[in-house]
């Protein structure tokens, strides 16, 4: 390979990573969710447990690392980033939703947790969540703001409602 040709390469690698970063930028990063327990045949469904939350990127699966009740309120995001929630409306999901008050029923692990979370809780876990996706962005090299990615807003009402930015697909394994 002569040295035009290795300058064509690398300002293809460029163009290409360039083009990486305008498809991030516009459509957040994407993120894996994996679900166990699940039962063949079925959707989400109560009884699963939330195994993990990765960021991919590329070839690459960075973990974002959460505590049981984070890996619950991001969940709750991605399977409701269509729209905005708020820390109420959060804190009611995690309590009704039978996906989330029967975490783990399907592995015989009984109940996992003793209550759910609160609003004011909620407003915490926003933090951390937004803190370990600094950590996870820089792992895998982009930048990005967490705070543009899971994004909070006020509403008339005088809240703040949050909205994932951020393409998800879930895995379920047995």
């Amino acid at each position: 390979m002569n040295s035009i040709e290795r300058l064509s390469h690398v300002i293809e690698e460029i163009d290409y990573l360039r083009a990486e970063r305008n498809v991030i930028a516009a459509e957040g990063p994407h993120f894996r969710v994996i679900h166990g327990g699940h039962q063949r045949g079925t959707l989400c469904l109560h009884g699963e447990i939330i195994d993990q939350i990765h960021l991919v990127h590329g070839w690459d699966l960075f973990p974002l690392p959460l505590s049981p009740t984070g890996l619950l309120v991001m969940d709750c995001f991605c399977r409701n980033r269509l729209m905005p929630l708020t820390a109420a409306r959060i804190a009611q999901i995690l309590a009704t939703d039978p996906f989330y008050t029967r975490q783990g029923a399907n592995l015989g692990i009984g109940k996992l947790f003793a209550s759910s979370p609160d609003r004011a809780a909620i407003k915490v876990y926003v933090q951390r969540i937004q803190r370990q996706m600094a950590g996870v962005f820089d792992s895998a090299r982009l930048l990005l703001n967490p705070a543009h990615v899971l994004i909070s807003r006020a509403t008339e009402k005088n809240a703040v409602a949050y909205t994932l930015k951020a393409s998800v697909e879930f895995i379920h394994r047995p």
